[in-house]
């Protein structure tokens, strides 16, 4: 069986996992295709259930190929060419020159110290009564010189010798590797371990030379959250937005220059399609009766097993008890168990039969078997007529099965692997099995759909009924016989192992079961600081994002920034001011989403002109629609506010009223090389419900508009705003007036003004 090796093409990146699609040409240099193919080097955490083989294309149209009977298994990296011999004088040399180099280096190390350590002669003393002698000051720094030369020279030889120890070291590690390697080719280590998909290939018509297939299957853990660059232009008129994604995943291989695309998704959620009623005018009709989702497996079937436990009994007796027929040694299950030395079982030789016979037999047998119905009033469809046929097939060849392998080959039928549904709705009206699911009896209990690890990919109780992973219980087994049963995972690895003939020291199902929940683990991380989970952000549509260019992601659990493409767009700067509160005016960009999608929320690095301005967060904005980026103060643009303030009274009665008159002055300068539009914002007092107090706007230049601050949440009552352009280099004035008047009775003496 050839074993071939394919590369990624693409992965979709779902809200927690991905669907990993690979693809590999198929060369067939003899016109046709090999009857069984084995795709190898996959990881260990990839869901068995998930994994299908699709023919993508051929060179020819009269050719036909179709894949059918997946099985995934595990895999080791092939031992028939011998590990290369070591030399061991060549390691004996190495050494040599290690151990001399370092006798160099400490030489050199010792001859430093010493020139390091050499005393500098201090200036003699003077005699009593007479002036000191002149100091040798050639000859101390003719010393100095020589020590410091010394040193710098033994210095650049040191380095030039650490760096060829350095070199030889690493060789002597290699040859050690090798040597240890050698030691060990037998054995295999759990670094090895991969799993491989075993595929059938059908091929019928013209001569095929090549052909393209793929294999996808599904990895779990595996997550994702937008992250955004935002670029605007120095007028803030144009927008560059970089979508990028910060994505973590440990499956245990690499994507390495791979189509990318991130979905919101979620791939193991049950979802069901809605059927509408019709609605008609008329005498009112009884509703239609439910369709069910299984019918119950034919009465009797058990019975059609009856004439071949008889003729298998009879057989099984006239066999002495020494043959290698014997029920004893049929019926001996294989028992593959940790530390096992996996060799290549022996196949039991086909017995002597009258071929012509048994043929003649067979197609009589099938015949009355086919004659017989099932019970009277049931109507099987076309699969189980072909589940059906199984127990009749195995019974008119009885002679050839008695001496076969007590696992039967699974039904064509089963070989597509189907995507692994979510559990339903705890609401939803629980489904029964399909109909092919058993052929007598009871339906057989849902298979979990966990893998070895015992965990579903992506929740809790996840179960689904996975065809692929069904068998159809061989004859011998009174109990199953007619009955659909789960394949024993652990059972079908250890037995692609026993093929490569290698000692396993370890527990294959704990190594499986732990790169599982290594790759599950990156579901629980932290998200980096101001991102959002892609499970948070979706609703009621989900969205796809296309990365432009290939991409890379390493299998380290860790999350790493990953470019998508960029997008330019329109945008526009509002200049907004609360001189009340703030004589600061502040930049606000109204930018349009340049995505066909939602833009997601999540952090973004906002740059003006080439220079980052702030760190924030955007928000989740519909196909085209607008959101407002805050961009800082605007230093170039200033505001100034100014108030008076005055009291009037309209009489002497007691009736009389106060009238406290505000008048506001706002001066705005544009210092800017081009024209701004303005937004400044004001309030003005509101009275209390049922309050003898009224409130009344005066003049106002230019005229300002009611301002709800709706876009905030956050209701303003009182609030009004002017938006005006301001030329470039020049200021504008704005003015407003309003007036409290309250009654005489309700004033406080000296304390009736309302305006700071």
């Amino acid at each position: 069986m050839p074993v071939v090796e394919s590369r990624i093409d693409t992965v979709v990146l779902y809200q927690q996992g991905a669907r990993v699609t690979r693809r590999l040409l198929l060369d067939c240099p003899d016109g046709k295709p090999p009857t069984e193919l084995e795709i190898a080097r996959l990881p260990l955490s990839l869901f068995d259930p998930t994994v299908r083989v699709r023919v993508l294309s051929t060179e020819t149209s009269q050719a036909d190929l179709s894949a059918t009977h997946v099985r995934v298994g595990l895999w080791i990296p092939p031992r028939e060419t011998p590990l290369e011999t070591v030399d061991q004088a060549a390691l004996r040399s190495l050494h040599q020159q290690v151990r001399a180099l370092e006798s160099q280096l400490r030489e050199q190390e010792w001859e430093m110290s010493i020139l390091g350590n050499i005393p500098i002669p201090p200036r003699p003393e003077p005699e009593e009564g007479k002036p000191p002698p002149p100091s040798p000051l050639g000859p101390r720094m003719a010393l100095e010189q020589f020590s410091h030369e010394g040193v710098q020279s033994r210095l650049a030889e040191a380095r030039k010798l650490r760096e060829q120890l350095r070199r030889l070291n690493e060789e002597v590690a290699v040859l050690e590797q090798k040597i240890a390697q050698a030691s060990t080719a037998r054995e295999v280590t759990a670094a090895e371990l991969y799993k491989s998909v075993h595929v059938q290939l059908r091929h019928s018509g013209a001569a095929l030379a090549r052909a393209e297939l793929s294999i996808e299957y599904f990895i779990p853990g595996a997550r994702w959250a937008p992250s955004y660059q935002c670029r605007l232009s120095r007028d803030c008129r144009e927008v560059e937005l970089v979508m990028r994604a910060l994505i973590a995943q440990h499956s245990g291989e690499d994507w390495r220059g791979v189509k990318l695309v991130l979905s919101t998704a979620s791939p193991m959620t049950w979802t069901e399609l809605p059927e509408l009623p019709s609605i008609r005018i008329g005498r009112a009709q009884p509703p239609p009766a439910a369709r069910a989702g299984f019918r119950p497996a034919p009465q009797g079937a058990a019975a059609l097993f009856a004439d071949y436990d008889r003729d298998r009994g009879t057989l099984l007796r006239r066999l002495p008890a020494s043959s290698p027929y014997s029920l004893s040694v049929m019926e001996a299950p294989v028992d593959l168990e940790d530390g096992y030395v996996a060799e290549s079982a022996p196949s039991l030789p086909e017995p002597r039969r009258d071929k012509e016979r048994k043929k003649k037999g067979s197609r009589r047998e099938m015949r009355e078997m086919s004659s017989r119905g099932p019970a009277d009033g049931m109507a099987l469809d076309d699969e189980a007529d072909e589940v059906l046929a199984a127990p009749a097939a195995e019974m008119a060849s009885y002679e050839e099965e008695a001496y076969e392998s007590e696992a039967p080959p699974p039904p064509p039928s089963l070989a597509p692997i189907m995507s692994a549904p979510a559990p339903m709705p705890a609401a939803a009206p629980a489904r029964a099995a399909p109909k092919s699911m058993a052929v007598g009896g009871r339906a057989p209990a849902r298979p979990s759909a966990a893998g070895p690890g015992g965990a579903s990919p992506t929740q809790s109780g996840l179960e689904a009924v996975v065809f692929t992973h069904l068998r159809l219980s061989s004859a011998t087994d009174s109990a199953n016989r007619n009955r659909l049963q789960p394949v024993d995972s652990r059972r079908f690895y250890l037995e692609m192992l026993a093929r490569f003939s290698v000692t396993v020291t370890f527990d294959v199902m704990a190594v499986v079961a732990e790169a599982e929940n290594r790759a599950r683990s990156v579901a629980q991380m932290p998200l980096p600081g101001g991102a959002v989970d892609a499970r948070s952000i979706g609703g009621y549509f989900d969205f796809s994002y296309a990365a432009d260019a290939t991409v890379d992601v390493p299998s380290d659990g860790v999350f790493h920034s990953v470019a998508l493409g960029s997008r330019t767009g329109e945008a526009s700067v509002l200049y907004v001011a609360v001189p009340r509160e703030d004589t600061n005016v502040y930049r606000q960009a109204q930018v349009k989403n340049p995505l066909s999608a939602p833009m997601l929320t999540g952090p973004a690095e906002v740059y003006v002109g080439g220079e980052y301005v702030l760190s924030t967060t955007l928000p989740a904005v519909a196909p085209r629609g607008d959101f407002k980026l805050g961009l800082g103060v605007e230093q170039a643009i200033r505001c100034a506010r100014n108030t008076k303030y005055r009291e009037a009274r309209t009489g002497t009665k007691i009736v009389a009223t106060t009238e406290l008159w505000h008048d506001l002055l706002i001066d705005l300068a544009n210092n800017l090389d081009r024209e701004i539009v303005c937004e400044v914002r004001e309030r003005i007092p509101q009275p209390a419900e049922e309050a003898e107090v009224v409130v009344e706007e005066g003049t106002v230049t230019p005229a300002w508009e009611p301002y709800t601050q709706e876009e905030r949440t956050k209701p303003l009552e009182g609030g009004r705003r002017w938006r005006v352009t301001v030329p470039a280099n020049s200021t504008m004035k704005l003015a407003a007036q309003y007036v409290v008047k309250l009654y005489a009775n309700n004033e406080l003496n000296g304390g009736n003004r309302r305006e700071a």
